[in-house]
């Protein structure tokens, strides 16, 4: 397990803002020299605490304008039931991010869409013939505020 100290905060502080930054930029932003912050950014990958790098793309430009927060609720709470959706959920494109939660909702759902009608025809292709779910609820976002990844560090 690799312990995050002072240093590699200020490098996962950077990197979350620009994934982009070499090496030698992250090291001239934090007053260091190029080869530790490789390593350190090295290790730091092979530990899993930067677990992958991407590019974010801003879903209103490139189509996809609508966001819809989507619960379930299960018929039962077996561990197949719970399993399958969790199996078949975790493969849907729209699907962005997928959480199981304690409480009276087992499933929340962020997904995206073109529109109202492509959400619509998500809801009849893919929730709707789901086993095991026995209410499904949405919520439309108006307005995005604030979309981060970045931890508090």
């Amino acid at each position: 397990m690799h312990r995050i100290d002072d240093t590699d905060r200020k490098i996962l502080a950077l990197l979350q803002k620009d994934a982009s930054l070499s090496s030698a930029e992250v090291a001239e932003r934090i007053g260091s020299s190029q080869s530790p912050v490789w390593r350190r950014i090295n290790a730091m990958e092979k530990s899993g605490v930067i677990s992958k790098k991407v590019v974010i793309v801003d879903a209103k430009k490139a189509g996809f304008g609508f966001t819809v927060f989507v619960r379930l609720k299960l018929t039962e709470h077996g561990k197949n039931t719970l399993s399958d959706v969790e199996k078949k959920l975790s493969h849907l494109p729209h699907v962005q991010e997928c959480q199981i939660l304690l409480g009276d909702i087992d499933f929340r759902l962020r997904v995206v869409a073109k529109d109202l009608d492509d959400f619509e025809k998500f809801l009849e292709i893919h929730l709707l013939p789901l086993e095991g779910i026995r209410e499904i609820t949405s919520r439309v976002v108006v307005r995005n505020i604030k979309d981060t990844r970045e931890l508090p560090l």
